[in-house]
Formats: C-alpha cells, sequence, structure tokens
C-alpha cells in the first residue's frame, strides 16, 4: 500500500493539523505516510516487548522510528487486554497522537481493525491447527486401543487386559454418546441420530474440534455451547479412557509373559502424550480464554504475553501432566505387584476418603452446581470424585480452582504422586532383589531368572527391574523440574493460586460481598445454595426483594426470562411480585430445566453467562 492510494482513499476530514518542516531526513511528511509506515510496521514479524513502549511525540512530528514504537505499543495492548476493542481503546489512551489520527482521518479506525485481524489471522488458524491436531490424537488413541484389543485377544493370557481396554473404551463412548443425547434431546430425532453416528464411528473429537473452531453458535434448543460440550467429551475420555486405559496397558507391558512389542510400547507412549496434551490445552484454552481473563482477573492470566513464556508455560503444562501419568500409573502397578488389589484399592482410597474428611471439614462438599435432593448428592459425589481422579492422574492446572479441588490440596497432590513413585520403585527393587536371591520364592508365579539374573518368564517379566526403576526416577525427577518450571514461569501476582486454601463457598459468597453491580452480584442466586445460604442468604434475600420491584418497573438489558428463572420462589415475599417475575416463557424455562437434570445443572450457562467480575466463577 503506498502512500498515493492511500491519499485517494483516507479522505481527511477538513479541520486537519498542518504538519511543522522539519529537518530530519527519516521524518513523515503526511498523515498518509504515517499510515503507511504504521502499516507496514504491524505486517512485520517481530516479538512483543516486554514493557510498554513509550512514545510521547506530537502527530505532525512523528519519524519512522516513532512508528516503529507506536506498532509494538498496538501489539503490546493486544497482548495485555481480554478483547481488541479493550486493546484499541487501551492503545488510544496511551498513545495521543494515534488518538488523534483517528480522529482526523475518516476511515482510519476500521482500516486499522482490518489490518489488525489480518494479523491475528495466523494466530487463528493456529490456534484451529491446535484444536484439529488434539483431536487427531484422540482419535489416533481410540485407534491404537483397539488394535491392542485385537493383539490382546489373539494371546489367551492376555485376555483380561482385552476385556478390561474395551469396557474402558465402551465406557468412554457410552459417555460421549450420554454427553450428545443430553445436549441434543430436544433436537429432531434425525439429528440425534446423526450426533450419535459421530460418537460411535468415532469421530466425534474432530466434529467436536471443527465447531469450536469454526465458532459454531450456540443453537436453540441446545444445553451448552460448542466449547463446553468439547470439554466434558475430553473429561470424559481422561476419566474413563485415558487413565484407565494407561494402567492397563502398563499392566500388561509389566506383567505379560514375553517381552513386549513395539507395538504395545508405541500405545503405551502415544496414550500418555495424547492425555498430556489435552491437560495442557485444556488449561491452556481457559487461561487464554479472552471472557475469562476480562472477567476473572484474579485467577485467569498467569501465562505471560511473551512467546518465550508462553513456551515455557506450555512445555511445563505438557510434561507436568506425562510425567504425573506415567509416575502414578508405575507407582499403582508395583503396588500392585507387591501387594495386590487390596494394597492399590487401600490407597487410593484413602486418599479418596482424606480428600472428602477435608472437603467436609472445610463445609465444602456440595458442588457449584444448583442441584439439590437426592440428585445434588450423586451428582456433587460424582463430580468431585472425577475432577480427583482426573487433577490426580494428569495434574490438569485449571483444576486447582477453588470451585474444584483447590490450589493448595492440588500442590499437595503432585507431592503425593512423587511420593507414592519413590516409595513403589524402592519396594519394586526390594522385591525384585528377594526373588533373585531365594528363586523357590513363591512370590512371582512361574519365576525364572536368566543369564544376568534379570526375572524373565511368569506374570511380571515384560520389563527389566533396572528400566522400571530408571524409568519411576527420571518420572518423578520429571514432575518436580516440570512444576518448579511453572511456577518460575507463571506471573508472579499468580503464584498464590497454586498455593491458595480458598474454598468454593468463599468463592460464591464474593460473588456478592466484593461486587457492588447487580448484575455481577446476582449471580449469587445460581449457584448452590449449600454454599452461600448459611451465611450470607438473609443479605441475599433482602437485596433481591429490593430491588426486583425495579427490575421489574424498568428491566436492565441483563434481566432477561432465563435470568428470571433462577430465583428460586421462596425469596420472593411478596406474592404480586412473584405473579410479574413468573411470565409464561419463564414458567416454560423452568419446566424443561425440570425435564432434563443436564439442563439444570447447565442453568447458570443457558441464563447467559456466569457474572463473576473481578471475582473468578469457574
Amino acid at each position: 500500500m503506498n502512500s498515493c492510494l492511500l491519499k485517494q482513499k483516507l479522505k481527511p476530514k477538513p479541520l486537519m493539523k498542518l504538519r511543522r518542516a522539519g529537518t530530519m531526513k527519516d521524518k513523515l511528511r503526511d498523515n498518509a505516510e504515517v499510515i503507511s509506515a504504521y502499516i507496514k510496521q504491524l505486517n512485520m514479524q517481530r516479538p512483543v516487548p516486554g514493557k510498554k513502549p513509550v512514545c510521547d511525540v506530537d502527530l505532525h512530528d512523528l519519524t519512522k522510528g516513532d512508528v516503529k514504537t507506536l506498532a509494538d505499543g498496538m501489539l503490546y495492548s493486544l497482548k495485555r487486554e481480554a478483547t481488541e476493542e479493550d486493546a484499541f481503546e487501551k492503545f488510544f489512551e496511551s498513545y495521543p497522537c494515534m488518538k488523534e489520527l483517528n480522529e482526523v482521518v475518516e476511515n482510519f479506525h476500521e482500516m486499522h481493525i482490518h489490518v489488525i485481524k489480518l494479523g491475528l489471522g495466523d494466530k487463528q488458524k493456529l490456534a484451529k491447527a491446535k484444536l484439529f491436531f488434539a483431536a487427531l490424537l484422540s482419535i489416533g488413541d481410540l485407534i491404537t486401543d483397539i488394535i491392542m484389543i485385537v493383539e490382546y485377544f489373539q494371546t489367551r493370557s492376555l485376555w483380561g487386559y482385552a476385556w478390561a481396554s474395551l469396557a474402558s473404551l465402551l465406557t468412554n463412548i457410552t459417555l460421549q454418546a450420554l454427553v450428545s443425547f443430553g445436549q441434543n434431546r430436544a433436537k429432531p430425532w434425525k439429528r440425534q441420530l446423526q450426533e450419535q453416528f459421530f460418537v460411535w464411528s468415532l469421530v466425534k473429537p474432530g466434529v467436536d474440534a471443527w465447531r469450536v473452531a469454526s465458532g459454531a453458535a450456540h443453537e436453540e434448543g441446545q444445553v451448552v455451547d460448542a466449547q463446553t460440550e468439547l470439554t466434558l467429551n475430553k473429561s470424559a475420555e481422561l476419566v474413563a479412557e485415558a487413565i484407565p486405559g494407561t494402567l492397563i496397558q502398563l499392566s500388561a507391558l509389566l506383567m505379560s509373559e514375553s517381552e513386549p512389542t513395539k507395538s504395545a510400547l508405541f500405545s503405551f507412549a502415544f496414550c500418555i502424550l495424547t492425555a498430556a496434551f489435552t491437560s495442557a490445552i485444556t488449561s491452556w484454552d481457559w487461561d487464554l480464554g479472552k471472557e475469562n481473563r476480562k472477567k476473572r482477573r484474579s485467577f485467569y492470566g498467569y501465562i505471560p504475553s511473551n512467546v518465550n513464556g508462553k513456551m515455557k508455560v506450555f512445555a511445563s503444562l505438557y510434561f507436568l501432566s506425562a510425567f504425573n501419568l506415567l509416575t502414578r500409573s508405575f507407582a499403582c502397578v508395583l503396588f500392585y505387584i507387591k501387594g495386590g488389589m487390596s494394597e492399590v484399592a487401600t490407597l487410593l482410597g484413602g486418599e479418596l476418603l482424606i480428600y472428602f474428611v477435608i472437603k467436609g471439614l472445610r463445609r465444602d462438599l456440595w458442588y457449584w452446581v444448583p442441584v439439590y435432593g437426592g440428585l445434588g448428592v450423586f451428582a456433587s459425589f460424582m463430580f468431585r470424585w472425577a475432577v480427583k481422579v482426573v487433577v490426580d492422574w494428569t495434574a490438569v492446572v485449571q483444576f486447582r480452582h477453588p470451585n474444584e479441588v483447590g490450589g493448595a490440596y492440588f500442590t499437595f497432590s503432585l507431592g503425593l504422586t512423587v511420593v507414592m513413585g519413590v516409595v513403589a520403585a524402592l519396594q519394586y527393587e526390594k522385591v525384585v532383589d528377594d526373588v533373585i536371591s531365594s528363586p523357590n520364592s513363591t512370590f512371582v508365579e512361574d519365576v525364572e531368572l536368566g543369564e544376568d539374573n534379570q526375572i524373565v518368564g511368569g506374570e511380571e517379566s515384560g520389563l527389566e527391574k533396572s528400566t522400571v526403576v530408571t524409568i519411576m526416577v527420571l518420572a518423578c525427577a520429571g514432575m518436580v523440574v516440570s512444576y518448579a518450571t511453572l511456577l518460575v514461569s507463571v506471573k508472579r501476582e499468580y503464584l498464590h493460586t497454586f498455593i491458595s486454601t480458598k474454598t468454593g463457598n468463599e468463592i460464591a459468597q464474593e460473588l456478592f460481598t466484593k461486587n457492588e453491580d447487580d448484575e455481577q452480584r446476582f449471580w449469587i442466586v445460581a449457584k448452590n445454595r449449600h454454599k452461600w445460604e448459611h451465611k450470607i442468604g438473609k443479605e441475599v434475600k433482602a437485596w433481591i426483594n429490593e430491588k426486583l420491584p425495579l427490575w421489574l418497573e424498568e428491566p436492565p438489558e441483563w434481566f432477561n426470562d432465563h435470568r428470571r428463572s433462577v430465583i428460586p420462589d421462596d425469596f420472593v415475599t411478596d406474592p404480586e411480585i412473584l405473579v410479574r417475575l413468573r411470565t409464561n416463557n419463564v414458567k416454560k424455562i423452568i419446566e424443561q430445566r425440570r425435564r432434563s437434570s443436564l439442563g439444570e445443572i447447565f442453568a447458570t450457562q443457558t441464563a447467559g453467562g456466569d457474572g463473576g467480575g473481578e471475582v473468578e466463577d469457574q
């Protein structure tokens, strides 16, 4: 784009400040030349500055060097602010010369936005490629699991692993089918069949990724949006297939009667890498979400804006998850080899009991979803259990949120995994040494010793002792290094979230107590009442009854039918106000929600948001 073309396209308003004559060789002569140089600088590949660039030069005195600084300032604003609109606003506040240019050149703002969006196009393509890569990994993991099931069935002694793998695979697909059914139950039966076909043909991860990448709208009749559906299916994949599949395949590797095949080793490694990528990308996407960073700044935003910082954080998230899953899996299998299923059940059951006792003592057992009665108890237990399993085995950093396990327990879980790995490795080494020194030991069935005193044959002859111990040591060390690198790489103001003892109850209550805006405070009624009513129930009820007449008389833009539907009947003291509140459309929404447990759970999302403001609320 040259200066002549810009002069023709950019029509200046009549009152334009004339430039003073300058003596500097690189001084720009007019507004068109400034814009041309500025756009050229924006299109150049460059790292985002770590500090905010400073430029206080008047518009008519700008040089090429100043324009480069301004372009850096625009990139800095784009990285620091949650949305492009916020970035433009901050940019013009910081650089008065560009604000003046925006005012005197009639169509500069539209062109500015267009150029910025073109520049962000490559990043958007990268984000889409990331989604599709994750989907390909998930599909590939399903295929490798099927291959291993076929391989296990070919050997009579491995049939148990085959049936266990098949059960894990079917559980994952069934859970995704249930999510799809709940999501589309209001859709025509042909659409429901189509969605079920996507699930059972194993292409559902790709379909979900395509919908999110293409910005698919939240369709009428669907319970949640495409991003939430993708997250639900990924969670089901981790809990039902990735974690159990890793344990099953590792058991087969360690306890098989023959040397492990290349396909078995590849499938096991692929399972670990897929689960780690899913874990890392989940935390990554939640933290970089623009709305999350805008509304919940005290929790989201730990990933730095510079490229090197982002690379360090992503690598830390990935390797932390991979080493965590590897350590846990090896530890549990080695404990099983030593003491059988009873020892593993005692270990994991005791750990789960401690977790629930801590939650109970802190009155944080209820999950945040607004579901009550027997269904609420069941839903809270299942959500708490599932999130804990995902955290313990794959270290999803996102779940350090107070609504989930909390920062302190997240860090404690990582430390416990390292301890489990070290203890399991030491015990396994001792057990193998005992077997070698006493060939007649009955600990391992059909044990034979090779030339180098390595166990061969029998149920645990798949990998040599030295290999197992080395893997455990490296995995434990990898966990420590990865987590330390993560803590060093994140922004310092977010370090407290990794050791926070704040509970979900406190988060829910802060929605009301630490917000002044009515829209933000309103979201307290959409959270599980067990988490806040015993503390601030009277204050919330009084506030609702004070505000309702005003909202019904002159409804704020945010006070729509969905939000009216989440106000409990017993919170409205005036019968006439309650009648006005419960319009036919509101009654219809409430009835639809009651018919669908999934809809009840995600009532907050269907109501149009989750509020939160400066207070994070997941």
